[in-house]
Order: structure tokens, then sequence, then C-alpha cells
């Protein structure tokens, strides 16, 4: 009976004891280097507009400009940041900015919804399915201003 309770304690340890070490292992999450910055067209801050990171390899790091251009990456959820290394850039009108334009409705017909002129300043493709823009991100604070220009 006693070597009974003696397996059984010693299979109950090795569970605690391997479920335990097995929480505590190595993050999978690349180091990461904080980016800000400020997002220009021609001179004026670029409001609601999508600016992504896109590194060499692994998960691409988004942002979203506010009402004066400036923007902060989400590398994922609550984690900021985005890989080191060489990022390709690019910078579009966000998905949300588009959707409110195309939603606006027909004051003469209500049922029927038309596509809005854009109030948003079109991007040149150079900065975003072309983009010619690239950052180095560095360990630590990265500042990154883009200053765009329409021709």
């Amino acid at each position: 009976m006693k070597s009974i309770q003696a397996g059984c304690w010693t299979i109950a340890l090795s569970v605690i004891f391997l479920s335990v070490t097995g929480c505590g292992g190595t993050s999978d999450q690349p180091d990461l280097g904080q980016v800000t910055g400020t997002v220009t067209l021609d001179g004026k801050p670029l409001s609601d507009t999508a600016i992504v990171f896109y590194p060499d390899s692994g998960r691409p790091a988004r942002g979203l400009t506010d009402a004066e251009g400036k923007y902060e990456l989400i590398y994922i959820r609550d984690t900021r940041g985005t890989k080191l290394g060489h990022n390709r850039v690019e910078i579009a009108p966000s998905e949300e900015a588009e959707d409110e334009d195309e939603e606006e409705t027909d004051e003469d017909t209500p049922q029927v919804k038309r596509p809005a002129k854009s109030k948003k300043p079109k991007i040149p493709a150079r900065y975003n399915t072309k983009t010619e823009l690239e950052a180095d991100v560095k360990p630590g604070d990265n500042t990154f201003d883009f200053k765009l220009e329409s021709k």
C-alpha cells in the first residue's frame, strides 16, 4: 500500500514540476524598438491615416495618426513598437475613414447611399502601394517623421 502512495506522490510532484517549469520559457516575441513620429502632406498634418512598418520578415506593426498627424506603432494588442532593423513603410488613409466617407447618404433620396467625395487628401502610391519609404529601427526610442508631397 505504501508503494502505491509513494508512486502517486511521485507522479503528482512530477506533474506539478513540469507544469511550473513549462510556464517560465522564453518569449517568442522579437526584440522591438519603440516608434513614434509625425506624418504630413504638403506641410499639413495627416489625420486618421494608417502607417504600417513591414520588417524584412515577420509581423508588421501598425499605427494611426491623430489630428496633429502624430502616430505610435503597435506590434500586437497592447505591445508597442516594431521589429528591429530594416522596415518598408506604407502610409494610406485608414479603412475606418474610407468607410465613413462611403456611408454618407444622398439627402434627396435617403434610402439610397452614394459614395461621397473623400474629404481626405489623396496620398500618392509612392508612399503606400508602391512605397519608397524605409526606416531602420534601432533598440530603444525611434522617431520617424514622414514629410510627404502630393506632387
